[in-house]
């Protein structure tokens, strides 16, 4: 557990300064230099929250899958049976619970990113070009991009 609660909270000062790298704020430019004006700011920056929510459940996630892969390998064994069946028990029950959780935190991150970050959300849908207002893009499934000429080659789409 204290293994556990100490990754938890170097995983918040990690995140906290990579988001404020994606979205900084509280501080003022001094010949250059960047100063803090307002820590509070700086630490709770705009997508602070969501990353931090994201990968703190990834990480339980992950974990539980862990858990639950050996508690099947037990189980499959027949070895330590009524622990495998238990462990196995608790990492479907956690997985039901938080998967949804993250798929909502996940597209809460997203829509966090694509009001301060819309380019890199442009990027990651593999889209080259803005389109008019109303036009719509497509849903680009597969592609591989052609950076010289800014398009996807053998582009898989579904339009708009």
């Amino acid at each position: 557990c204290m293994v556990a609660l100490g990754t938890l909270f170097s995983t918040f000062w990690i995140l906290s300064s990579n988001s404020w790298l994606h979205t900084p704020a509280g501080y003022e430019m001094v010949n250059g230099i960047v100063h803090p004006v307002d820590w509070w700011q700086v630490v709770f920056n705009p997508s602070f929250p969501y990353r931090l929510a994201h990968m703190a459940l990834g990480s339980f996630i992950t974990t539980c899958f862990v858990i639950g892969g050996v508690g099947a390998w037990y189980l499959r064994r027949g070895t330590h049976v009524e622990a495998g069946r238990r462990m196995l028990i608790a990492a479907v029950a956690f997985a039901a619970l938080t998967v949804p959780v993250q798929i909502f935190v996940g597209d809460m991150h997203g829509l966090n990113t694509l009001k301060h970050q819309p380019m890199k959300i442009a990027a990651m849908e593999a889209h080259w070009h803005e389109t008019k207002e109303g036009e719509g893009v497509p849903l680009v499934v597969f592609a591989l991009p052609n950076e010289k000429e800014e398009r996807n080659d053998f582009e898989v789409a579904i339009p708009k």
